[in-house]
């Protein structure tokens, strides 16, 4: 069945050979193996799970196999979270293919107790922005959870596009356009490697997913600084327009990043200086659209 798969072909493009995957470089090799695996193994498998089938399918999972032979051809590591990922469904897989029972222990969610939902409603409610900043250093164990509360965001199909850069001294905070002064923080750029999307054609597709994945991922980091004690604050970059620059190429130009990284927003994270009165929000019932909402008689 190998034999006869030439090539490995995700939605929206016309698909790899071996030769070209042999040539791919490593970073969108592992990109197109981690959503071939998520889009052939992983979304179609809980449905077999669901519906009980048992009957052997022979291509099951056989695009992300064939990824993952290339990759693990070309000596490249076979131990880090993602890739261990990928080889425990590959091994899944080849049980489908081979019509062998998958035994499965994982346990549904299950809601949390009353006490972990105080934590966690503290943490969602009591969130809020902080701009003023004390002169306090940020420990860097502190910076590393923060960064990795970002890694543990969603990302659309698994792609993991998503960079981060840390700015902590003066002269690079100078960089990053703000509309207010930053001292005292550090400075958090939410970027993400735009030749990744490319791989599997959703730079054509869905283009906005690349700036989804970084907000989701400055919002888990702004949660995790809420959580440590610290405060933080959602910053955003300007388009070029008539009246606006385009901040996020100033800063690309300054701190030499090369074309293919985007910048999505950045925040800034320190020491409160003060705590602030929380913003409210308009009721619930005015933020909920219904189909007859602007249809209403005024």
């Amino acid at each position: 069945m190998m034999e006869k798969m030439m090539k490995v072909a995700p939605f929206g493009k016309p698909g790899y050979t071996k030769e070209d995957m042999l040539a791919m470089e490593p970073d969108l090799l592992r990109a197109l193996m981690r959503e071939r695996t998520h889009h052939t193994i992983e979304v179609p498998f809980y449905s077999l799970l669901a519906n009980g089938k048992k009957d052997a399918i022979p291509a099951f999972g056989l695009q992300a196999q064939m990824v993952f032979d290339v990759w693990k051809s070309r000596n490249l590591p076979l131990d880090e979270p993602d890739l261990l990922w990928v080889q425990d469904y590959l091994a899944i897989a080849q049980k489908v293919r081979n019509g062998e029972p998958v035994i499965w222990n994982e346990k549904p969610q299950e809601p949390f107790t009353e006490d972990e939902m105080k934590v966690v409603e503290k943490l969602i409610y009591g969130r809020h922005s902080i701009r003023d900043f004390a002169d306090k250093p940020i420990p860097d164990d502190l910076i590393h959870k923060i960064l990795e509360a970002g890694r543990a965001a969603p990302v659309g199909c698994n792609l993991d596009e998503v960079r981060f850069i840390v700015l902590k001294k003066p002269e690079e905070l100078n960089m990053i356009w703000s509309d207010i002064a930053v001292r005292n923080a550090v400075v958090i750029v939410i970027a993400y490697d735009t030749r990744i999307p490319k791989v599997i054609g959703q730079n054509i597709t869905v283009p906005q997913n690349a700036g989804f994945d970084g907000a989701a991922a400055a919002d888990h980091m702004l949660l995790m600084a809420h959580a440590l004690g610290l405060g933080g604050v959602w910053l955003s970059k300007m388009a070029k327009s008539d009246f606006t620059k385009d901040t996020a190429q100033e800063f690309k130009d300054k701190y030499g990043l090369p074309d293919f990284i985007g910048i999505a927003c950045h925040i800034a994270i320190g020491w409160p200086a003060n705590q602030t009165i929380k913003s409210k929000r308009v009721p619930l019932n005015r933020m909920i659209i219904t189909r007859d909402t602007f249809n209403k008689k005024q």
